[in-house]
């Protein structure tokens, strides 16, 4: 036998295992939620992600200060479980934030906060970003992986920024998120999905094809969908926002809203590969097991390197109904997922 077969084989799982990343976000307003980090099942995730921090000068400060003793607490907690802890900085709304900061200063505000808080893992949210703001994006985090941090960056997953991102060099970036949520909007005449997977896939595909590592690309994807009043479907028109915070639902509240079977028609749309509800006085586009289980199974036959989840707040814990689970049996199938008693 080749003494270094058995080498190799282990350099192949652990490979594999390492693109097959399960992440979760943990955002501030969890704690509103009466969400807490003793609530996380860190056994079914590899990394968390807390949001967020804002970018001021050359220091990195809490968004809600209110939450630091839960940041306190969750890294404490992922630390014990051998779980990653990243935290993120900038986000939707504060694109103008993190593009007044320079590279420099980024660094030098990483350092500070990695004093304070023992964080070596960032990851740059560029909110709804252009192409042309990209570069600066990819500035600062070279800036921070050379001040030697682990750096990741999430942009908005849409096609036009694929091009952009085509020279950028990926070589000191950990993971380059593309964001798939909130697609529905009460602004449109018409329901679309919240998250259209097929369109998810499409644009993971454009991305790499335009150069950016597979191993490195990674999905965003919904624990939540959107409901619009008076809608008979995808493609209908609607009367403004359904039931929920301003049309909002996490997956467990939808969840909870199909228990009585006789009020809603549960289907799987076929075009977009994503669920739609249809009620008496609302449809609710979100996704479900069967559209999760599809990007799942598309991001390990791909090679890309994992799947992200916004927020972990909004899943069920009962293994049968997780999305958590339904990922972690696709990318982790080592992991045991059965109900703890």
């Amino acid at each position: 036998m080749n003494k270094f077969l058995p080498f190799f084989i282990l350099l192949c799982v652990t490979t594999l295992f390492a693109q097959n990343k399960v992440v979760a976000y943990f955002p501030h307003w969890a704690q509103y939620a009466q969400f807490k980090p003793s609530d996380v099942r860190y056994h079914l995730v590899t990394e968390i992600r807390y949001g967020y921090l804002s970018p001021s000068g050359s220091e990195l400060l809490f968004t809600d200060e209110s939450d630091k003793e839960n940041f306190l607490s969750l890294a404490k907690l992922a630390k014990n479980a051998g779980v990653k802890i990243t935290v993120a900085i900038g986000g939707l709304g504060a694109e103008e934030a993190v593009k007044g900061v320079s590279p420099s200063d980024f660094a030098a505000a990483a350092k500070k906060f990695q004093k304070e808080y023992g964080v070596n893992s960032f990851e740059i949210d560029g909110g709804a970003i252009d192409a042309k703001d990209l570069p600066k994006l990819f500035s600062q985090a070279v800036a921070l992986a050379n001040a030697g941090f682990t750096v990741s960056i999430a942009v908005p997953g849409v096609e036009s920024l694929a091009s952009a991102a085509s020279s950028a060099d990926f070589s000191k970036i950990e993971n380059f998120s593309l964001w798939f949520t909130d697609e529905a909007s009460a602004s449109d005449s018409r329901v679309k999905p919240n998250s259209n997977t097929t369109e998810v896939l499409k644009i993971l595909s454009a991305f790499a094809k335009a150069g950016v590592p597979k191993n490195k690309l990674m999905p965003i994807v919904p624990f939540y969908g959107k409901t619009f009043y008076k809608a008979k479907g995808l493609g209908s028109s609607h009367e403004g926002v359904g039931s929920g915070n301003d049309g909002v639902l996490p997956y467990k509240d939808i969840l909870d809203k199909f228990k009585d079977t006789v009020s809603y028609k549960v289907s799987f749309d076929e075009a977009t590969r994503s669920e739609v509800a249809v009620g008496e006085s609302e449809t609710i586009v979100f996704n479900g097991i069967p559209s999760i289980k599809v990007i799942a199974e598309a991001v390990k036959e791909n090679g890309y390197g994992g799947v992200a989840t916004f927020d972990i707040s909004g899943d069920r814990k009962e293994p049968i109904v997780s999305l958590l689970v339904t990922i972690g049996q696709v990318l982790r199938p080592e992991i045991d997922y059965k109900k703890k008693k």
